[in-house]
């Protein structure tokens, strides 16, 4: 093998498992697919890749199916992440509603420019073609703020003439929950995520990147949120009852942190333990023109030995009626008063209440199953008052 030879092959190597070494961590067992470890998204990026318990971001799919369910209106993403040795990942991602949840399509690939192939001769004799990709649909489902995920993968690999296929699943969950703060922050504002990643058939003989997730997500203020996500790489059985070897290998910790004022500008930051990585950033900035919000995020990550990366993000969202912050703060008002009024047994005021939140913010969550419910109690009461009266006047007849 002659020196231009062996060149292209350690690049090509590096290019294949520059994923495995830049984010797995020493994962025991030797997986297929390693492109799959990469995160995707420049706002999960910026927070150290802590994004299994992130609501209503359709970034937070790649990590956690379940977040679908949170989604408050259709979205569509384009993602660019610059990696070592120009090799490069791009993702586009789209979201729509389906009855109570939301259904996603989302296309990612891994690849490096096509360079030359060399014979033994030393001729040229064509390009040289590389490429991973995975085609994911994905179902989240919202169960009163307990969302249900599922993703399924078609995965493709191309290295020069052989191409390769794979199938995987991921599965997940999120629950929402109000965690007490002395300051004005959303009704849900504490958050819980699990899923199992990357559960599939083999690629050339070696399994798939399996993965565990539990995430934590918590925002205190409505203008600071705090990720945590534990991973468990489980490639190989060890990685889970070999705490000697596989656990402290495999295991990881990442830390978020996002900032943000007035829901425009976001300064983001995290750090990622156990890794070949350690810090990341981010920006970003949200705006609004006529019916379609638009987000920009960018983010640089430490890559240890290697060059850094940094990736850019582009979001639209489709939003029939703008809301402004100050009709999300009167539209909370209005939601605490309902549910005040509903505590109170006056099932009226809470109905005329919560419509009220629904005129100031149409996507506060679930409104309108709210809305539904109390008027069915309404119905229900005025039966039984109809019931009542009845057994009233058999009783005055007898």
């Amino acid at each position: 093998m002659n020196t231009m030879r062996r060149i292209l092959f350690c690049w090509l190597l590096l290019a294949i498992f520059g994923a495995r070494v830049l984010f797995a961590a020493g994962t025991v067992g030797i997986s297929g697919a390693t492109f799959l470890e990469y995160g995707v998204g420049s706002r999960p990026m910026g927070m150290g890749e802590a994004f299994a318990a992130q609501i209503e971001d359709i970034s937070a799919l790649y990590y956690n199916p379940a977040s679908l369910g949170s989604l408050k209106y259709p979205q569509l993403a384009l993602f660019h992440h610059e990696l070592i040795e120009d090799s490069r990942l791009e993702n586009l991602s789209f979201a729509y509603p389906i009855k109570n949840g939301f259904i996603g399509i989302t296309n990612t690939m891994f690849w490096v420019p096509a360079f030359a192939k060399i014979d033994i001769n030393g001729i040229n004799v064509g390009d040289v073609q590389f490429y991973n990709g995975c085609l994911t649909a994905a179902y989240g489902y919202d169960f009163e703020y307990l969302y249900v995920g599922v993703a399924m993968k078609y995965i493709y690999q191309r290295i020069d003439t052989k191409l390769v296929h794979a199938f995987g699943v991921d599965i997940g969950l999120l629950k929402g929950l109000r965690m007490w703060t002395p300051f004005d922050a959303p009704i849900r504002n504490f958050h819980i995520g699990l899923s199992v990643l990357n559960l599939g058939t083999k690629v050339m003989d070696s399994p798939l990147p399996r993965q565990i997730r539990i995430g934590f997500s918590y925002k205190p203020l409505n203008w600071m949120a705090m990720n945590i996500d534990l991973i468990e790489n489980c490639i190989d059985a060890s990685d889970l009852i070999d705490f000697t070897h596989g656990f402290n290998e495999s295991f990881r910790l990442n830390l978020g942190l996002e900032l943000s004022y007035l829901d425009l500008l976001y300064i983001r930051g995290g750090w990622r333990f156990n890794d070949t990585g350690t810090y990341t950033v981010g920006l970003g900035f949200n705006y609004v023109i006529k019916n379609v919000s638009f987000t920009i995020d960018a983010s640089f990550a430490d890559a240890g030995t290697f060059n850094p990366t940094y990736s850019f993000n582009v979001a639209f969202k489709l939003i029939p009626k703008v809301v402004t912050i100050e009709d999300r703060k009167s539209a909370q008002e209005h939601y605490k008063s309902g549910i005040k009024s509903y505590v109170g047994d006056d099932i009226e005021g809470a109905i005329r209440e919560f419509k009220t939140t629904k005129d100031f913010d149409p996507y506060h969550k679930n409104i309108d199953r709210k809305i539904k419910d109390l008027e069915e109690i309404q119905e229900l009461k005025k039966l039984n008052q109809m019931e009542e009266e009845k057994l009233k006047e058999k009783r005055r007849n007898r």
